[in-house]
């Protein structure tokens, strides 16, 4: 590891804040900040993370310290969090003459998004209370907070859970910061620790983030991707709301234009409004990797409904279900063995429909001679048995399933080769 002066630190520090973002330019700076904060704090990123526990609370997984250090090394998250930070800042003492009260919750063994800039900054009026869960991370900030000469800006070192830390005395904050999310505010705490703090936020106070937007997509492969909706914004009416026991939005439902089922998949993003004009959109940084349903796990039928359900706060995640085949076993009926499909092959748009039929919630069993003649099929096409299966599933029509098949087996375009395999898998059905 790197040697980095102070000199060196401050400079990484001026760089990142002053510069556009750019994950290529910047990352030598984050390198120093992580390697300059390492040493002094004695927490490296590149240590054993099984060595090191998460916290788990009531309300989500607070990550160990190893993995918050990790968080660090994603440049543009880091860059464009601290730029946030630091315009929001820069606003409220423009603003006022009055010292900026601010509440950082979850600040990791660095303070990755405050120190740096009271360190660089002449911010004598920032007062700062800064809460973690972790005593690592509390000492390791303190640590910093000595080393930095920034004891004038700290009001408070708490070692605490933020979605039950209480202040012990009448305060209101002018910003609180929290990072402590994932992709699509699963299974870390940030919905609840800023529906929490949200009481001590001033009524002209900013949450940072300002905004998470979770929105729903349907995409495939050849047209441009066609936004459902919005299914969720954490910002500060919502925290508020929740505060107050409103878990209006934990649920809901969004319909299916019709004409959008054959071929499209349910994606998923997360956008994050950091702060004013400072955006983190689709595959920036961790927080923004899309989540895209695999077809067999995500039925889509036009003029239908799609509800999601935010659950089990102690690894939160928003649970989607899809629309079903009303019909009921009894009237669903499979096609006859020796159904012929447009490619010549026999059996196959059965052994479709019962995929299609299973995967739709409804169970049909194979039996035994229909297993091996299904099996012998994928073995006369040269298809392995994942794949094939895969498929089966993956495919809403058959028309699309039929075209994948001639893609894969090209003999399909010869009558003899057809006959042969038809023959073979009719021996496996007699049986």
């Amino acid at each position: 590891m790197e040697n980095v002066s102070l000199d060196k630190y401050k400079m990484a520090v001026t760089q990142l804040l002053y510069e556009a973002p750019c994950a290529g330019t910047m990352t030598p700076y984050i390198n120093d900040l992580l390697n300059y904060l390492s040493d002094k704090t004695g927490v490296y990123a590149d240590y054993d993370m099984n060595d090191w526990d998460d916290a788990k609370t009531a309300k989500g997984v607070a990550i160990s310290p190893v993995q918050a250090a990790k968080c660090l090394q994603e440049t543009l998250r880091s860059q464009k969090f601290m730029q946030g930070v630091k315009r929001a800042i820069e606003d409220r003492l423009n603003a006022s003459d009055d010292d900026i009260h601010v509440l950082y919750a979850g600040t990791g063994p660095y303070a990755t998004l405050l120190l740096p800039l009271l360190c660089v900054l002449k911010l004598d009026r920032v007062k700062a209370t800064l809460i973690d869960i972790h005593s690592e991370n509390v000492a390791a900030v303190q640590a910093l907070i000595n080393h930095f000469d920034v004891a004038s800006n700290i009001i408070d070192v708490v070692c605490a859970d933020a979605t039950e830390w209480q202040a012990t005395e009448p305060q209101l904050f002018d910003i609180i910061i929290s990072e402590t999310m994932t992709a699509l505010l699963k299974r870390e705490p940030q919905v609840f620790i800023f529906a929490h703090l949200s009481q001590y936020l001033k009524p002209s106070g900013v949450l940072i983030p300002e905004e998470v937007s979770l929105k729903s997509w349907l995409v495939n492969e050849v047209e441009p991707d066609h936004l459902l909706g919005e299914f969720f914004k954490l910002d500060i009416n919502q925290s508020r709301a929740l505060y107050e026991g409103d878990t209006s939005a934990f649920s809901g439902a969004q319909l299916i234009p019709e004409g959008f089922e054959t071929g499209y998949r349910l994606k998923l993003t997360t956008d994050i409004k950091v702060y004013d004009s400072v955006y983190l959109t689709e595959s920036e940084c961790s927080l923004n990797i899309p989540l895209t349903f695999l077809p067999h796990k995500a039925v889509l039928k036009g003029g239908e409904k799609v509800s999601f359900e935010y659950v089990n706060p102690q690894s939160a995640d928003f649970i989607f279900k899809f629309p079903k085949d009303d019909k009921p076993q009894t009237e669903v009926e499979l096609s006859n063995y020796d159904a012929v499909t447009s490619n010549g092959l026999i059996f196959i748009k059965r052994t479709y429909e019962r995929a299609q039929i299973n995967k739709h919630g409804l169970k049909y069993a194979v039996p035994e001679n229909e297993w091996q003649a299904q099996m012998k099929l994928f073995e006369l096409m040269g298809l392995s048995v994942h794949s094939a299966i895969q498929a089966l599933y993956e495919y809403e029509s058959f028309s699309l399933f039929d075209s994948w098949l001639m893609a894969q087996y090209d003999a399909l375009k010869k009558p003899p080769a057809i006959e042969t395999v038809n023959d073979q898998v009719m021996q496996c059905l007699a049986e």
